[in-house]
């Protein structure tokens, strides 16, 4: 990612109040860009997902950093989400992370650890990758006139 272009930058503070406002922008932004009311709903809700688990687990305290990236061509948008990590070795986190991603691992008597695994259903590609500053970067993409075909059954992906 660090070498990509993109289309636009925000960058907000490692704190939940901002959250609202930036599912918001992505709404807008989704809209304009012409997806259709689901996939526009997707978009949101997985965006969010990502961005409060950078909040939550990729960031030290609310005065770390946040950084969106919003890139866009005539195939698909695509939206990172960087955080710059929380003290944890970014080897034992990718695993974790990975774990849930790849294999759909969540367990069923716990109320939460399902944000990556909805981010990866509700969208059409999905790349988590550590980055230069300590942190991850979490890449989603949504492919303009492409159905959303994913679901979950029995606690893995279909297709």
């Amino acid at each position: 990612m660090d070498s990509k272009a993109f289309d636009a930058e925000l960058r907000i503070p490692s704190d939940l109040a901002y959250l609202r406002s930036i599912r918001a922008f992505v709404r807008e932004l989704a809209e304009n860009l012409g997806f259709d009311s689901d996939k526009i709903n997707d978009i949101e809700i997985a965006t969010d997902e990502i961005l409060s688990n950078a909040v939550e687990h990729g960031s030290k305290d609310a005065n770390s950093e946040i950084v969106i990236f919003f890139v866009t061509n005539e195939e698909s948008m695509e939206i990172v989400v960087r955080d710059y990590g929380n003290g944890e070795p970014l080897t034992d986190k990718l695993s974790r992370i990975l774990s849930i991603i790849e294999t759909s691992n969540v367990e069923n008597d716990k109320e939460r650890g399902r944000g990556l695994l909805l981010a990866r259903l509700l969208s059409d590609d999905m790349l988590v990758e550590s980055n230069s500053a300590g942190g991850l970067d979490v890449h989603l993409v949504w492919s303009f006139g492409r159905d959303g075909a994913y679901c979950l059954k029995n606690n893995s992906l279909c297709y």
